[in-house]
């Protein structure tokens, strides 16, 4: 197990289901993805859209279909979502949509990290770019570069 005065890059990621149904084959490699020790999942909830509007956490183990048993997840939920996660969740997904809620480690980084801080160094700041974000930066730069060269 890993130290735990050292910890990879923490993200999370929400995936909507418009028509409610899991599909297994991206929760398939989720399992891969922690087997491999590339991730930990730190916490996975499923979130509905109710009719009125709000959305509610459920549990694994009612959404288990014929091709997908959804209770190999249900010790992953360690409840960090509180109502505000929920209400931004709501404005984001569709009535009768079913969202997967990830919140993992990314343990790819560890090991630099791990020899960076025995050595004395600090991790001062992470963060994390979206592809909307990241697409600005990169058409900034190439047009700075193109007005450099001009």
């Amino acid at each position: 197990m890993t130290d735990l005065n050292h910890f990879g890059p923490i993200e999370y990621i929400v995936v909507e289901f418009p028509d409610g149904a899991l599909t297994p084959e991206g929760f398939e490699q989720l399992l891969v993805l922690v087997d491999s020790g590339t991730i930990r999942i730190l916490d996975l909830e499923f979130v509905v859209k109710l009719p009125s509007g709000h959305a509610v956490i459920v549990d694994a183990g009612g959404l288990s279909t014929e091709n997908f048993d959804a209770t190999v997840f249900g010790g992953a939920s360690s409840h960090l979502l509180d109502v505000d996660d929920l209400a931004l969740i709501a404005e984001d997904i569709g009535e009768g949509s079913l969202a997967a809620v990830l919140v993992y480690e990314e343990l790819t980084l560890l090991p630099a990290i791990e020899a960076w801080t025995t050595r004395g160094a600090t991790i001062i700041t992470e963060g994390h770019l979206d592809l909307d974000g990241l697409a600005t930066i990169l058409t900034n730069t190439a047009d700075t570069a193109q007005e450099i060269q001009e």
